[in-house]
């Protein structure tokens, strides 16, 4: 026996069968992160999608336990060949598109890129998980090349598998969220309908007719995948030529300033009333240094106070008494002035 043979054989065989997987869940992951020119999302919601990914395992063999439990009941048995074709790609694409449709309720998720990018970590996540179990089962009952052989043809094929189907159907979800489709689950049915198909492939009998099965549906998906890509890359690229990520970057502070505003108020209040019911507060203080003590405990600069209209929807940015009485912050964007300015450095609006 070979050097290589007796480490595959050892205790350190399933390591070789976990850094395949990670080697190529990485390649995948950067292939279709690689696609978002335009408007990168942030790693950590990329992260999170993986993660849930591979949670959304979970919800999916309790799915399929079910749809098994269904086909007993209607059928009086549950046939090996309905259960790969039909509870699996059912089962598991309504599970992980779950939690795309929870990743989209963020600002950072916007269009049908975004949907097949997010769509892709959640499934990257899911055939990681599902990697690692198979491999890890064909070792245990075949032993090391078993493993091995299972491993490498699942990572290999990876990149045209889950993440396409969940991606495709992510693609509805990012379509629907800026308006493009009037349903977040208008796509379900084409990850759905190639899960089903490469699960009949695999499925075949004998084993050549299944190989070639095998390679006419990557074939397929292949082509699938590209023109999809080239797709939502061209409205993505048009939204970006039509300025629309500036202004979303712009709402967005806008959101951000608003919410500094209501958590400033929030503070504000929270402390007049701790000094209203403090009795062993010098009342001899005049009011102008109750309102600036108040002011610096609040991280607000009490030279430029001015007490806020508590009949608005918000509380208002406080208003300088310097820079001839301009207020600090744009009443229309909410952009912070600099000192000298006259009208406001992001839209423009006259201060003075």
């Amino acid at each position: 026996m070979s050097p290589v043979e007796e480490f595959l054989n050892g205790p350190y065989g399933w390591l070789v069968i976990f850094g395949i997987i990670v080697i190529f869940t990485l390649l995948t992951i950067l292939y279709y992160t690689k696609k978002d020119v335009y408007d990168p999302e942030p790693p950590g919601r990329l992260l999170y999608g993986f993660l849930l990914g591979i949670v959304s395992v979970f919800p999916a063999l309790i799915l399929s336990f079910v749809g098994i439990i269904i086909l007993i009941l209607v059928l009086g048995a549950a046939p090996a060949i309905l259960q790969a074709i039909l509870i699996a790609p059912v089962m598991e694409e309504i599970a992980k598109i779950l939690f795309v449709v929870h990743l989209s309720k963020s600002d950072a998720f916007d269009g049908p890129l975004d949907g097949l990018i997010y769509g892709a970590m959640v499934g990257a996540g899911f055939a990681a998980a599902e990697n690692i179990l198979y491999g890890l089962g064909a070792l245990l009952s075949g032993g090391i090349f078993s493993g091995l052989t299972l491993t490498v043809i699942r990572s290999v094929t990876q990149v045209v598998g889950h993440p396409l189907y969940t991606g495709l159907a992510g693609v509805g979800v990012g379509e629907w969220k800026v308006g493009l489709e009037s349903g977040k689950y208008s796509k379900l049915w084409r990850s759905m309908l190639f899960h089903g198909l490469w699960n009949l492939a695999a499925s075949l009998q004998p084993d050549l007719v299944s190989i070639g099965g095998i390679i006419v549906v990557i074939v397929i998906n292949v082509y699938v995948l590209r023109k999809e890509l080239r797709r939502c890359i061209d409205l993505d690229k048009d939204a970006y030529e039509r300025g629309y990520y500036d202004q979303k970057e712009k709402r967005l502070e806008m959101k951000r300033n608003q919410i500094r505003q209501q958590i400033q108020s929030r503070n504000w209040e929270q402390t007049q009333n701790t000094w209203s019911t403090d009795n062993s507060w010098n009342h001899s203080t005049s009011p102008q240094m109750d309102k600036k003590i108040s002011l610096e405990d609040t991280g607000v600069d009490s030279r430029n106070y001015e007490q806020p209209d508590r009949q608005s929807g918000f509380y208002e940015e406080p208003v300088s008494k310097s820079m001839d009485q301009a207020p600090n912050f744009c009443k229309i964007c909410g952009t912070k002035r600099q000192e000298g300015d006259r009208f406001c450095r992001t839209c423009g609006n006259k201060l003075v």
